[in-house]
């Protein structure tokens, strides 16, 4: 029997320190399913990265969903090319996945996007209602922007890969970069066990 790769139990045991998303810089597209694509790669700051995203005709509006390994948040990012948002400005993101309870999120908004995250506990019930319903509704209450239906085609074998970027992406860097403590990092070392002998 096929063990199920669930993208919400890799959430939940990813939990370590989370910084905050950075620019996606050096990313590749490698699968498509339905309407969504997945992507890895690196950000800015070198730091690796997998996501997924959707992109919607005739206007380019795009959802993109990722995570920074070595994080614990997943970032949802809303973007369109004819936005103008100042920099910084709080943006309320209204989210519905198929007939489920709306999120709603506060979001951070800057020139053409907007970004918002979502911890692991939320993620592992966005994951699950993302698998099972046929589209999801964003909704920006604020302002003038009419909302986005946006199709999950494709969705749970979009998840699953997603998922398994992030376990392999995790596995490669624990492999390169030795856990905390270890020889090597930074950090006071000893040469004896810290009791005195006389």
């Amino acid at each position: 029997m096929k063990q199920h790769l669930s993208l919400a139990g890799l959430m939940a045991g990813l939990m370590v320190m989370s910084g905050p998303h950075a620019a996606l810089a050096q990313v590749k597209t490698y699968h498509h399913a339905g309407a969504w694509d997945a992507f890895s790669g690196r950000d800015d700051k070198k730091g690796a990265v997998c996501g997924i995203s959707a992109t919607m005709a005739p206007d380019n509006r795009r959802l993109a969903v990722s995570f920074d390994i070595g994080g614990s948040d997943t970032t949802f990012s809303a973007s369109k090319p004819d936005w103008a948002i100042p920099e910084n400005t709080r943006v309320t993101v209204v989210m519905q996945v198929g007939l489920t309870a709306p999120r709603i999120a506060q979001g951070v908004g800057h020139e053409h996007a907007i970004v918002w995250t979502l911890p692991p506990a939320g993620m592992q019930t966005f994951d699950k209602d993302f698998r099972l319903s046929p589209s999801m509704t964003l909704t920006f209450p604020e302002g003038s922007e009419a909302p986005w239906t946006v199709s999950l085609a494709g969705s749970t074998a979009i998840s699953d890969t997603f998922g398994r970027c992030i376990r392999d992406l995790t596995r490669q860097v624990q492999t390169i970069q030795p856990p905390a403590g270890a020889p090597g990092q930074s950090g006071a070392t000893q040469p004896f066990s810290g009791i005195a002998r006389r």
